[in-house]
């Protein structure tokens, strides 16, 4: 299919096509969506290798994140949390709501805060060096049993915002 008659089948102008192709430019979800249906496709089939993400997912939506956040019952820095994975759980009413309004099944919306995380790597240890092993001295315990005294209150605190 030429750049022009796929433009035809799209509405999206040939010269953007070309970009596209090219890597000049990338697609924004919404144009995924449109050219994946002018080409018989998915969006999987054109980006091979790329999970879609909660961002792909809500701006496919026509969502921004503040309308994210309504939806979900959470606050905006909140959900931002959540779609960068820096809120490692996801709740399913939460899930579910925002399946709901993206018009995806929950499934996908788990897979996508799955890649969110994923992409967020580890957390940043709450305490490190001198200053664990001060504080682990000063109450006589082990460095190692202290750390995971402070992961936990700082999961159980995430489990609380999320």
């Amino acid at each position: 299919m030429s750049e022009e008659d796929l433009g035809r089948a799209t509405a999206i102008a040939p010269s953007l096509i070309c970009a596209y192709e090219d890597g000049r430019r990338t697609p924004e979800w919404r144009t995924l969506l449109v050219l994946a249906a002018g080409l018989s496709s998915t969006v999987e089939e054109l980006r091979p290798g790329h999970a879609t993400t909660m961002e792909d997912l809500r701006c496919g939506a026509g969502q921004d994140q503040a309308g994210a956040a309504a939806t979900a019952g959470l606050t905006r820095s909140g959900y931002a949390m959540l779609e960068n994975g820096h809120t490692r759980s996801l709740k399913s009413e939460v899930a579910s709501r925002l399946a709901t309004s993206w018009e995806v099944d929950t499934d996908v919306v788990v897979q996508a805060h799955a890649v969110a995380v994923q992409a967020a790597g580890e957390p940043a240890p709450v305490l490190e060096g001198a200053v664990l092993n001060g504080l682990a001295a000063h109450f006589g315990v082990a460095s190692e049993a202290l750390l995971d005294l402070a992961r936990e209150i700082q999961n159980r605190s995430e489990r609380r915002n999320s």
